[in-house]
Order: structure tokens, then C-alpha cells, then sequence
């Protein structure tokens, strides 16, 4: 076994040039030794496994779990289930974006019009779309109001005119906030014919992108500070024992929508008619969320989605225990 000083030799110099990015002769100049001596330690360093090189190729196919998407298929009645094995375990959502990316920017050219939500998951999404090179006959449409803090990318632009740029499609824009303070002022702007048609086509979408919330987490504690609930209310609301969220509206563990007062405080489309939607795209990332996805599977409101392979498993494991309870 090397010495202590050897091996803190040998760690200093790999930290020095492959963490700090110095140069050979830099770290030399360091630790007080030649350069040629410092070739040769880099060297035992990596032969002992102090220092081991993974070369990420963006471009490589993804590594699909396909047993995991045939269970997930058939426990939710899915029409098709993308699970991917993350290459940085530590940020599973950069894959599962890439995969959300491809098959947004692959149906893109076959639909007339594509909805999107927001939150961090629908923001991987569209950053890692690339663009299409020429304009598409579509539009985009936000399915929910606006929301800054979940909304708009680190460019300052929202979610909706990013994806429209790069797809090379028409927008639409819905002057109304995702969430509102009372039922009074969720019942005016409905009544807004600029809100109700943005909504209504909203609605009849070709292709909806979604991000998956679960309760607690995430966009979950911005939907219900914007709400501003009372005691009372805040009350009512945990007592249907909320467990996810999609496009602002909560469901509990069976995927049954969560009612008043939340439900009248929130500009979006529909449950019922996410539904009609004939492709809607959940995505996903973590096992954190494993409660929240399965309550939104659960609602029948999904009919595609992508998550990670842990994700995967926590989801299929929970609802199978609850299937057993």
C-alpha cells in the first residue's frame, strides 16, 4: 500500500489539473516538482482508480429501461411510456428533457397546434429542443396563465415564445396569472372573451407538454402562495389530502381532481378537457415525485409520459402497494 504522503501526492496533483484545470507545468510549479514527474503521477493516479474519466457523448441513443414502459403502459393504460436511464444520476431531469425534447421536436411537423404548461420540468423540455430550421404551420399555446417565477427561462422569455421560436410556429399569448386570490376574480376573467378563447383553444390542442407536480415540492408551494388561502380555506384544501398537480390543479392519491377552494383560483384548462387532448406528454424526474405522478397517472389525464428509470420503479411500487392496502 502507497505511503500517505505518495497518495496525497498523487490526489493534490489529479485535483490540481483535472478539478482547478491547471496545466502540467502549473502543477509542477505547485508541488515543487518537474513536469515530467508530474506526467507520471497524473498516470499512477488514474492506474490506482484515484482519478477515473467518463466520456458523456450528448449525441448517444438513450438507454431505455423497456421492461419499465411496458409496466407502466399497462398499470396506467398508457398509449406509449419513454423511460430512460439518467447518464448523471444526480440530475435525472437533463435526460428525461432530452427524451421530452425528441419527441416534442419529432410530432411537432404532424399537429396543427401544441399546448404547454410550465415549471422546471416543461423548461428542461424546451431548452433542449432544437431548432426545426423552418416555420411549421402550428401554433403554441400556454395551457395555464402565467406564473413569472415558473414561466419564464433564464433568457427572460416565457416557455410558450421559446418553444414557438424554435419550432418555427405562431404563438398565442394568455393575459391572465395562473393563479388568482378569490372565486370572484377566478369567475371575472373567465368571463374575459381574450381569456375564454385562449383557454377554449387551448383545449382542442393536438399536442399538450405538461410537467408533473407532487405536492409540497417544486411549483406546488408557488400555486398555493399565490392563492393566498385563509385558514379555513388552507384547511378545506389539505382535508381532500392533495398529493400532485398538473397544469395548477391538484389531485389526490386515486388521481381524483381536488374540488374548492383551489379549483376556482386556478386559470387553465380543464381535467376534463386534458382528456379530450389526444396526445398529452407528462414529464417528469425523481423519485421524489413518485407520489405525484402516480395520483396524476391515476387521473387519467396523461396518456404519454417520460421519467427517469427510479422514478419509474417508485411509481410502480407505490401504486402497487396501494392497489394491495
Amino acid at each position: 500500500m502507497p505511503a500517505m504522503r505518495e497518495t496525497d501526492m498523487l490526489v493534490t496533483a489529479a485535483t490540481l489539473y483535472y478539478v482547478r484545470g491547471m496545466s502540467q507545468s502549473e502543477v509542477a510549479r505547485e508541488l515543487g516538482v518537474s513536469r515530467s514527474n508530474v506526467s507520471r503521477i497524473l498516470t499512477s493516479a488514474r492506474e490506482r482508480g484515484i482519478v477515473e474519466i467518463t466520456i458523456h457523448d450528448p449525441d448517444a441513443p438513450l438507454s431505455r429501461e423497456r421492461n419499465l414502459e411496458q409496466q407502466l403502459k399497462k398499470r396506467f393504460r398508457l398509449t406509449e411510456a419513454i423511460v430512460v436511464q439518467p447518464r448523471d444520476l444526480t440530475r435525472p431531469l437533463d435526460t428525461v428533457a432530452r427524451a421530452g425534447a425528441d419527441f416534442v421536436r419529432a410530432r411537432a411537423p404532424r399537429c396543427r397546434s401544441i399546448g404547454v404548461s410550465w415549471g422546471q420540468s416543461v423548461q428542461e423540455v424546451v431548452s433542449q429542443i432544437e431548432p426545426v430550421g423552418r416555420k411549421l404551420p402550428l401554433n403554441v399555446l400556454p395551457l395555464v396563465g402565467g406564473m413569472g417565477v415558473l414561466d419564464t427561462l433564464e433568457s427572460g422569455d416565457t416557455v410558450v415564445s421559446v418553444l414557438g421560436d424554435r419550432l418555427g410556429a405562431r404563438t398565442e399569448r394568455l393575459y391572465a396569472p395562473a393563479v388568482v386570490k378569490s372565486a370572484a376574480a377566478h369567475a371575472a376573467l373567465l368571463a374575459e372573451n381574450s381569456i375564454s378563447q385562449v383557454l377554449d383553444a387551448a383545449s382542442e390542442v393536438d399536442l399538450a407538454l405538461v410537467g408533473i407536480g407532487s405536492f409540497g415540492m417544486h411549483s406546488s408551494p408557488h400555486l398555493l402562495q399565490g392563492m393566498d388561502l385563509g385558514e379555513d380555506d388552507l384547511a378545506r384544501f389539505l382535508a381532500q389530502r392533495p398529493v400532485g398537480d398538473i397544469c395548477g390543479r391538484f389531485v389526490n392519491a386515486q388521481g381524483e381532481p381536488v374540488g374548492p377552494p383551489t379549483s376556482r383560483r386556478v386559470i387553465s384548462v380543464s381535467f376534463n378537457a386534458l382528456r379530450r387532448i389526444p396526445c398529452v406528454l407528462g414529464i417528469a424526474a425523481g423519485s421524489e415525485k413518485a407520489a405525484g405522478v402516480t395520483g396524476v397517472l391515476r387521473s387519467g389525464v396523461i396518456n404519454r409520459l417520460v421519467v427517469d428509470a427510479d422514478l419509474a420503479r417508485s411509481v410502480l411500487s407505490r401504486s402497487k402497494d396501494q392497489a394491495q392496502s
